[in-house]
């Protein structure tokens, strides 16, 4: 039998309606899973406040937090909230998702647990030529080609509790920073793509899973600048195959940092942001 379950995102006040869009969207489609805030920073009063409301809780070992802020200085040279989503290696639930909020989350998600039966890490979306790695990775010799080829989005990461640890992963920044100049770097994304792919453990993402089976039933990550994805009343409509899982506004535009006119599906998120004043 499978312990607790549940899934964390990662937020402050400055994306305090991208955060609004997500959890309505969450909650419309996972109603009952525990959900739980990592704060980004200590700015994330008015998030909390939101807790009762869509039913999720604060992450509170502000211990762990600092950790990974140190780790994240190995990278940068200010401390960069994103590095607190590997806090969740350490957290409560033995299963455990990992979801960005600058997404809209289109259908349930229990069906990502069942592939932990047989992997480590499952993203949603990898093999994305140039999405962690520069091009002089290829070359140095430090990661085999399946390694640096999965280049996975890590906004949507499925594991398990103790597949990494913070000591762990305190003990792989020397190698890290051996292929830190073959990373792209912006945020934790590189580093946690080195963490999957040299852990030992089995991975791959719903997107290798779909291509190796044929099985265009497995849902799929959008993102909202792909050109000819379109949305009406919530829902994508165009592609419906694979199924959408969500839609994920990553770079390079945002919902809250862009004029709407320039922004993508921007009706999608208005509906989400908007959900509760709708109904």
């Amino acid at each position: 039998m499978p312990g607790t379950r549940g899934v964390y995102f990662v937020a402050n006040d400055r994306v305090v309606e991208l955060v609004t869009a997500f959890l309505n969207s969450f909650r419309r489609t996972n109603p009952d899973i525990p959900l739980r805030l990592i704060p980004f920073d200590d700015a994330y009063q008015r998030i909390a406040e939101l807790g009762d409301r869509y039913g999720f809780t604060v992450w509170e070992d502000a211990r762990l937090l600092a950790r990974c802020d140190e780790i994240s200085l190995s990278f940068h040279e200010h401390r960069k909230g994103h590095f607190r989503k590997l806090a969740a290696w350490e957290g409560e639930f033995d299963e455990f998702l990992y979801i960005d909020s600058d997404t809209a989350v289109l259908r349930n998600i229990d069906f990502a647990f069942d592939y932990l039966a047989d992997y480590g890490f499952v993203t949603a979306t990898s093999n994305l030529p140039g999405r962690a790695w520069k091009e002089t990775i290829k070359q140095a010799g430090k990661l085999s080609r399946q390694q640096y080829e999965y280049a996975a989005n890590t906004g949507f990461v499925t594991s398990r509790k103790g597949a990494l640890t913070l000591d762990g992963i305190t003990a792989a920044l020397p190698g890290a920073r051996e292929v830190t100049p073959h990373m792209k770097l912006g945020y934790e994304q590189p580093f946690l793509n080195y963490l999957i792919v040299t852990s030992g453990l089995p991975y791959t993402s719903l997107h290798r899973l779909r291509t190796a089976t044929g099985d265009q039933t497995i849902p799929a990550e959008v993102f909202a600048w792909t050109p000819g994805v379109q949305a009406r009343n919530g829902e994508v409509v165009h592609p419906v195959s694979p199924p959408p899982l969500m839609v994920h506004w990553t770079e390079p535009v945002k919902p809250t940092q862009a004029d709407p006119a320039d922004t993508p599906l921007y009706d999608l998120w208005l509906h989400y942001r908007d959900l509760h004043t709708l109904t």
